[in-house]
């Protein structure tokens, strides 16, 4: 867990719950819901093999210990087409979505995202879904 300042932390009475501040940790993979006989063309058309030998095509980020979603969304994207043609092409044939886990070691945490990075996902047609597992 992320340690209470100091100088908040020797103030507070004794038993005092603390709330709030950021997201402790974040997981992030593309996913292409598309058969294993499609992978291919999906790299093809993305320009990055899927990074996992499952069902659907899959290109996870590195986690993020302070839960920088917008870093861990340039990771990817920067690894990948910016052809918006070929992920129109994507997204038209099967479901494409981030899918993100959030840790939290205290309730009430949250986390943001840029306008940039939000419209770099809608130009793409990608989804963005949240697993929070809290403490």
């Amino acid at each position: 867990m992320k340690p209470v300042p100091p100088a908040i932390a020797s103030g507070a009475p004794e038993g005092t719950e603390w709330f709030g501040g950021a997201v402790d940790r974040s997981t992030m993979t593309l996913r292409v819901h598309c058969p294993p006989d499609k992978r291919e063309a999906v790299s093809l058309l993305l320009g990055h093999e899927s990074d996992e030998e499952r069902r659907s095509w899959r290109l996870s980020a590195p986690d993020s210990a302070d839960a920088d979603l917008d870093t861990q969304v340039e990771w990817m994207l920067s690894r990948l087409s910016s052809d918006l043609a070929a992920w129109r092409r994507v997204t038209s044939e099967y479901t494409v979505d981030i899918f993100c886990g959030l840790f939290l070691e205290r309730t009430n945490s949250g986390v943001t995202l840029e306008p940039e990075t939000m419209r770099k996902l809608a130009d793409r047609g990608i989804q963005l879904g949240f697993d929070i597992y809290a403490p």
